[in-house]
């Protein structure tokens, strides 16, 4: 019985960092992963400022946004060219 709760616990030891990585890694430019998706304020945090805020409502993500928007758009990025190799796609 030792053995088997020894490897149970084993188990369950190797595999929870391999959770934290996959629901924590970045996705895309938009999407975000579980905890990604949130900007912790512990240390410097202006006065007013929410401890956790989501990471699109941020005001330094806004300005990013907006940059994109403003941007001159390219008829191929990289970003779109890297998931088209990726994604094993033919581009016209």
């Amino acid at each position: 019985m030792k053995k088997i709760l020894f490897i149970i616990a084993l188990i369950l030891t190797i595999t929870t960092p391999s959770f934290a990585i996959n629901f924590g890694t970045y996705k895309s430019e938009t999407d975000y992963g579980l905890i990604d998706g949130f900007k912790w304020n512990f240390f410097n945090r202006e006065e007013g400022q929410p401890l956790v805020e989501i990471k699109s409502e941020t005001k330094e993500e806004q300005i990013r946004i907006e940059k994109s928007k403003n941007r001159p758009k390219e008829e191929q990025d990289e970003v779109q060219l890297f998931r088209f190799m990726v994604d094993d796609t033919v581009a016209f």
